[in-house]
This record gives C-alpha cells, sequence and structure tokens, in this order.
C-alpha cells in the first residue's frame, strides 16, 4: 500500500477552497487509477484482533468541508463528536460497528453521509474500494431545497462519481470526492470537494 505523501496531505488539509478544487480533481483520477493497482487493492494496516477495552471517551473530530458546483463554492467548518468509540486511534483502528464513518457536519448543508464498508483501519482506500458502499452523498441546499449528490452508485442508468479516503492512525484524514452527481443522473449537475479532519479524544 502506497501512502500518501505527508507533504500532499499538509498541502490538502492547509489548501485555500479554489486552490482546493484543482487539487481535488487531480487526487481523484490519481485514486482512480491506484484502484486498478493490485497492490493498492487493500488498506495499509491488517484487521484490528479485538475490540479496544475500557470506557467510552468518544472522539471529536474538527474539520472542513468544501463543496465545489458549477456556478459557487462552499466551506463549511464543523465539529462531530462520536461517543461509542474509546477514542481517536480506536476510530482509526475499528470504525464505530466495523464500519467507518467519514465526519460531517449536521445540518444546515452541506452535509456528507459516506461510509467506508468493509474496513481495515487507518491505510488509503481507493475509488473501487470506496464503492463498496453504495449510497455515499454530499447534501446541499440550492433554489429548490436540499438536493443529493450521489458519490456511488449501484443503479442502472447512473454515473457513479469518485472518492479517496486518506486515514492517519491518530483519527485525522481527508476525503477527496469527484463527479457527484445530482440524484446521480449523468445530465445533471455534478459537485465535487474535500472533506479534512483532525481528532482528540
Amino acid at each position: 500500500m502506497t501512502k500518501p505523501d505527508s507533504a500532499l496531505s499538509r498541502l490538502v488539509l492547509r489548501a485555500a477552497p479554489l486552490a482546493a478544487a484543482g487539487l481535488v480533481l487531480s487526487l481523484a483520477a490519481c485514486g482512480g487509477s491506484a484502484g486498478h493497482n493490485s497492490a493498492a487493492s487493500s488498506p495499509a494496516s491488517s484487521p484490528a484482533s479485538s475490540t479496544p477495552s475500557g470506557p467510552m471517551l468518544g472522539a471529536t473530530f474538527t474539520g472542513t468541508i468544501y463543496v465545489s458546483t458549477p456556478t459557487s463554492h462552499v466551506t463549511k467548518a464543523f465539529s462531530d463528536h462520536v461517543a461509542d468509540v474509546q477514542n481517536c486511534a480506536a476510530a482509526a483502528e475499528t470504525g464505530w460497528g466495523g464500519t467507518f464513518h467519514v465526519p460531517s457536519p449536521q445540518a444546515p448543508d452541506p452535509e456528507a453521509d459516506i461510509e467506508v464498508s468493509g474496513f481495515h483501519g487507518p491505510g488509503t482506500y481507493t475509488p473501487t474500494m470506496m464503492q463498496r458502499d453504495h449510497a455515499d452523498s454530499i447534501l446541499l441546499t440550492g433554489k429548490t431545497g436540499t438536493s443529493q449528490y450521489l458519490i456511488t452508485t449501484p443503479l442502472a442508468n447512473r454515473t457513479p462519481g469518485k472518492e479517496v479516503l486518506f486515514l492517519q492512525k491518530d483519527g485525522s484524514g481527508q476525503l477527496v470526492y469527484s463527479g457527484a452527481h445530482l440524484d446521480g443522473q449523468a445530465s445533471d449537475p455534478t459537485v465535487a470537494g474535500l472533506i479534512s479532519w483532525n481528532c482528540s479524544s
């Protein structure tokens, strides 16, 4: 497994929204090609041998979601507290309930509904791996109300987008996505962007 370059990771985390738009598309394209490489088809670490013991102290994910639409750019800071994990390291190692939920702000939009099925701990998750969950989406309010932009979808005649997840052992990470079609329809507008976060216990 090839881990993301640390300098590139820092660049994504600190990138200004307008600069991030170009970076989003290039990272997603790189992740797409990596999905066909057998060496990049599994996360860096092995599955956890057991569930961490001890009190559930929780983990707080603090980050930013950025969404680029054909007509605008939206950036929102957020804090997402998860009470049913022991700490940040445990969240990164085993997720919660065996699934990792990408941190997201709550309403009002934008919001992300992204899960990592087949989660195996810290590492890089390519577009092929991220497509295992068929309901990943971005919610965004527009002129006609809240719209759902599907990143992954198993339905016929729908065009899937791409997403790449970089998850560190300390629970921090970033998710880059592109080609999220409105309601999954190829003829509808798409959004792209990134979600980046740090974790504290």
